[in-house]
């Protein structure tokens, strides 16, 4: 269980797709940022998106808050195994 309701996490990797356009890199200093517990540029991203109430916004934020890997692993869909091995 990832803790985001139903589907959310799909959007979510919709919306941020872009993030990581190089396929053969990940950059570090934000991964490791979010893992610090530094997200808020990114729930502010999503609440913008309009995509999600903000009830929804707010339970994004908490599930990230507990396991900030829930992000990580949206951000580095798509990403080769060559990239995330960089930022394991």
């Amino acid at each position: 269980m990832s803790g985001l309701p139903s589907g959310v996490d799909g959007i979510i990797r919709a919306i941020f797709a872009y993030e990581f356009e190089d396929q053969d890199m990940a950059d570090e200093v934000v991964i490791g940022a979010i893992r610090s517990g530094e997200f808020g540029e990114f729930l502010d991203t999503v609440g913008s998106s309009g995509m999600f109430t903000p009830s929804v916004v707010e339970t994004i934020g908490t599930a990230w808050s507990r396991d900030p890997e829930l992000l990580v692993d949206a951000l580095l869909d798509g990403v080769g195994s060559v990239a995330r091995a960089t930022v394991a």
